[in-house]
């Protein structure tokens, strides 16, 4: 073995011994200081890329999770008003027909209907979180929005719940007391859902005979046609669309069909008059026509669509409509034909009856066979109930519904009309309720898979980049007796040189 003082191999050997081991020595105290083994790309690219956007998606899922929170507060504010209106509610029924038992004072009477309106517009208007009020059905005085739309996944993908109207005026009880008058149609005759004979019941409520429409209390105009092929624009149908169409702004030359896939409305050179189409979590979907109208397409109780149309000159500046048609396709399609035509007209009758009531009026059908109407701010001026077939406009004009030579309409009165309206608002805030506590579970639905995926992809990044403290402890009492070893082995191999001293001396 040769011996040199400008080449020492056993030191370089022992240095890079060293070298290495303080180097694996830093790896391993850094995994232990910070509880991973991939800490940045030089550790593992492909390993620290994957967990990267792992982490990327648990950050919005953190903020899925804050908005869903905040629509669960949201719904729970305007659920607690709706229980609160319905016990009112409740108990101005039950007040009804005990005045109406025991003779009371109609003075007295009136005093609590006026006391029970007061709290359900209170109830309405105060159910306000951060600017989002669900019930108050129009924006306006501490309103910022009437609707709440939340992200329920990082994809972007809203959850939308659109509000309601749960004032006085919003369940159709303006002007509600003891000697409120309703509307008796009879002598309807034969209901048909087929061609241009088809049977179209038309109301309006008092703001649309006063064309006084205002936020909160839109001018309505509700057309019920009876349909043997709801969906078809042929037929029936066609008093649908035309309806539709006559109720989009004048001269726009929009023509409307309906098929399994909703509306169709097309332009005057026979391209898409519709700028937007989106559907809302309770299935409502709301079109908006490049001339500014809307139309909002959804499905009653009993399945069928009612479209609400409302052009743009209708809306105020806050964004509220104050006019606005709608139409309902009551679908008669399924007929039984062994029973007889009497018997399967009192079955129509009694499906557009179902249909009156699922639109916020109160409506019955009397033992005469009349149907009596009342509540939804209905209009009793007999002219504006009509009973008849709707005929289509000629050169462009709207058209109408003619009303029926037999069908006469007259106004009613007493505590059962005014027991109907009560009824009817029961009936609407009992659906809000529902579809608010729909809407609810689907909200905690959306927050526990949200903490769920959250949870999941947290393990996953710790399966990814966590150390095995154990081992890492293991492997760190091994580095630093290795490290000492090292040390010690290039102490000696410096040592070596000095030795080549004794070889000179004398």
């Amino acid at each position: 073995m040769s011996m040199s003082i400008n080449t020492n191999t056993a030191a370089m050997a022992a240095l890079q011994s060293l070298n290495q081991t303080s180097n694996e020595l830093d790896k391993t105290q850094n995994a232990v200081s910070t509880g991973k083994k991939v800490n940045s790309a030089a550790d593992n690219p492909a390993v620290y890329a994957i967990s990267q956007g792992m982490n990327a998606q648990i950050s919005g899922l953190s903020g899925v999770s804050t908005g869903l929170q905040f629509a669960g507060q949201v719904l729970n504010t305007a659920t607690q008003a709706t229980s609160s209106i319905t016990s009112n509610l409740t108990t101005l029924s039950s007040t009804i027909t005990q005045a109406a038992n025991n003779g009371m004072d109609q003075s007295k009477l009136n005093s609590a209907i006026q006391s029970t309106l007061q709290s359900i517009d209170s109830a309405a208007t105060t159910a306000t979180f951060q600017g989002v009020n669900l019930l108050s059905g129009s924006k306006g005085n501490g309103v910022t929005y009437n609707s709440i739309s939340a992200a329920q996944d990082v994809s972007g993908n809203l959850f939308t719940q659109s509000g309601f109207n749960a004032t006085s005026a919003g369940l159709g009880l303006e002007g509600l007391s003891s000697s409120m008058s309703g509307v008796s149609v009879g002598n309807i005759g034969t209901l048909s859902g087929t061609g241009t004979s088809a049977t179209v019941l038309q109301v309006q409520n008092q703001s649309a005979a006063n064309k006084a429409g205002v936020a909160g209390n839109p001018a309505v105009t509700t057309s019920f046609v009876l349909d043997s092929k709801p969906g078809d624009s042929s037929g029936a149908g066609a008093a649908v669309t035309g309806l539709i169409s006559d109720s989009l702004t004048a001269n726009s030359g929009y023509s409307v069909s309906i098929s399994s896939k909703g509306l169709s409305i097309n332009d005057a050179s026979g391209k898409s008059a519709i700028s937007s189409a989106t559907v809302g979590s309770d299935g409502t979907t709301t079109y908006k026509l490049k001339n500014g109208d809307s139309i909002q397409s959804q499905a009653d109780a009993s399945g069928n669509m009612t479209y609400s149309v409302a052009k743009g000159s209708d809306v105020d500046a806050n964004g509220n409509i104050t006019a606005m048609n709608k139409i309902v396709d009551v679908d008669i399609s399924k007929t039984d034909t062994s029973i007889s035509t009497t018997q399967q007209n009192n079955a129509n009758q009694s499906k557009l009856v179902t249909a009156i009531n699922n639109a916020g009026f109160g409506a019955q059908t009397d033992n005469d066979g009349s149907i009596t109407l009342a509540g939804g701010n209905l209009d009793t001026t007999t002219t504006n109930v009509k009973v008849g077939t709707y005929a289509s406009g000629q050169n462009g004009a709207a058209g109408s519904v003619t009303a029926s030579s037999t069908a006469t309409a007259t106004q009613t009165s007493g505590t059962a009309v005014v027991q109907l309206a009560v009824g009817a608002a029961l009936n609407s805030i009992e659906r809000i309720s529902a579809k608010m506590g729909v809407a609810t579970n689907s909200v905690t639905q959306l927050q526990s898979s949200t903490s769920s995926l959250s949870d999941s992809l947290t393990s996953g990044v710790g399966a990814l980049t966590d150390a095995d403290m154990a081992a890492e402890s293991a492997k760190l009492t091994s580095l630093q007796t290795k490290q000492q070893l090292a040390i010690q082995s290039l102490s000696i191999a410096n040592s070596q040189s000095s030795q080549i001293m004794s070889l000179f001396r004398g």
